[in-house]
């Protein structure tokens, strides 16, 4: 029984050193390494790089409107009209004839002014005659008589050059109060000219008239958008998904790659020029906006395509 058991504990042990002998270690794989890359993309909105909205400052009822959308137009061309104003056109009136009253005013005060002037020192040169012509009778006869007569000629002489000297000096008052009765009136010409051009609604810059909402015989108040003029001969990117974390890697001047969803195959270049200060909270995380210009366009852009901004610091 002992040999037995022995047998079959060197059978054992044999074949579990055969058993071993025929294992391979396993080495663990090497995990693949992804290295990290440093390109930043988010996605964007497409926008011409100036638009205005454009608005009347008054209310009223839409006489015409002299545009129509993709029309190209220049700064300072009319866009629509309200109907005229019979107050307005009035005021302008009434403001323009003060106007005219108030410099005429001006102007008489300052002609009397110079032909005071003028008669003062006539008189003040006939006086110093008389000075002269009592002052050489005195001295050839100082009788009481001529001395009295050169005294009053002497009194005479005194009040004249003070006349003079007040009326060089000039008397402010009236003048004063001539001239801001003039600088009323001016100013309130420009008022009323004013209420009777805000009838009028005109480009304040150049570019293609977008999203015209006012047709005529409609009733506007005023500050409504009623149409935008936009500038496409430049394009900027806006985007406002990057995070806190991101945007600190993100320097003004730095270049990007877009690519438009409609555009796949162009690729546009250009460069950050605004990184907001202040920050916004999307989907729970802080986000800022920053804009890229565009350094190149295509004819087929569209406001609001969907952009992907690719940075590379």
């Amino acid at each position: 029984m002992k040999r037995t058991y022995l047998y079959f504990a060197l059978l054992t042990i044999a074949m579990l050193t055969l058993a071993g002998c025929g294992v391979n270690t396993a080495q663990p794989a090497a995990a693949p390494s992804s290295a990290q890359s440093d390109t930043l993309i988010a996605e964007g909105r497409l926008l011409p790089a100036n638009f205005l909205e454009h608005s009347f400052s008054i209310s009223g009822q839409v006489a015409e409107v002299l545009v129509k959308d993709g029309e190209l137009v220049k700064a300072g061309q009319v866009l629509a009209r309200l109907n005229n104003s019979p107050e307005a056109e009035l005021a302008l009136a009434r403001a323009q004839q003060e106007e005219l009253a108030a410099q005429q005013a001006l102007d008489t005060l300052k002609a009397n002014a110079k032909l005071e002037l003028a008669q003062a020192e006539l008189a003040l040169m006939d006086i110093e005659k008389e000075f002269d012509t009592a002052e050489n009778r005195y001295d050839a006869n100082e009788t009481d008589e001529n001395k009295y007569k050169l005294d009053i000629a002497d009194a005479n002489l005194k009040l004249a050059q003070d006349e003079l000297a007040k009326l060089k000096a000039g008397n402010p008052d009236p003048i004063a109060s001539a001239q801001a009765r003039l600088a009323s009136a001016k100013a309130a010409v420009v008022s009323a000219r004013a209420a009777l051009e805000a009838l009028e609604l005109k480009a304040n810059i150049d570019g293609t008239v977008v999203d015209v909402t006012l047709q005529a015989g409609e009733r506007v108040p005023a500050g409504q958008p009623v149409m935008i003029v936009a500038d496409f001969s430049s394009w900027v990117v806006k985007t406002d998904d990057l995070t806190e974390v991101e945007v600190v890697d993100v320097k003004l001047g730095e270049k990007v790659e877009i690519r438009l969803d409609a555009l796949p195959e162009v690729k546009l270049n250009g460069e950050v020029t605004q990184i907001n200060k202040r920050f916004e909270e999307k989907r729970g995380d802080i986000t800022y906006t920053v804009t890229a210009v565009l350094n190149q366009t295509d004819a087929r852009m569209r406001w609001g395509m969907t952009a992907a901004v690719q940075l590379v610091p």
